[in-house]
């Protein structure tokens, strides 16, 4: 009995085998109802325990402002402007967000805020869905 107990405490010790980190990207849309798309803030979030944002990328030729000492915190602010003539309007994608997972994370994008030409604030609905349909 006393071998078994023994022997049930040192198991107790053994690590247990962590999850495989998976790398994953998120396509950030946001859909503006049809109005033209001048400037837009949106901060993402997640449990730093269970994911990691390693970078990311634009959807044009710019990619979104952001710190890139955020990256580590489980709290990043995205943020873009155009004073372009043709803006993007409908359901747009902002950016693509790269992560690297080791749990199974909630992500919570929320608008901060978000213009269409001229000041006038939109109220944008906002998607994160796993790039390619993963």
């Amino acid at each position: 009995m006393i071998r078994l107990l023994l022997v049930l405490c040192a198991l107790s010790f053994v690590p247990k085998p962590q999850a495989a980190p998976r790398f994953v990207a998120m396509d950030l849309y946001a859909d503006t109802g049809g109005k033209p798309l001048a400037a837009w803030q949106i901060e993402l979030t997640c449990d730093p325990s269970q994911a990691t944002i390693v970078g990311v990328e634009g959807s044009g030729a710019q990619g979104p402002y952001y710190d890139p000492a955020a990256l580590q915190g489980g709290r990043i602010i995205l943020a873009s402007f155009s004073t372009d003539a043709a803006l993007p309007a409908g359901r747009v994608l902002v950016a693509r967000v790269h992560l690297q997972e080791t749990g199974s994370p909630v992500y919570t994008p929320t608008l901060m805020a978000a213009a269409a030409p001229g000041g006038e604030r939109l109220d944008l609905k906002i998607d994160l869905v796993r790039a390619g349909g993963k």
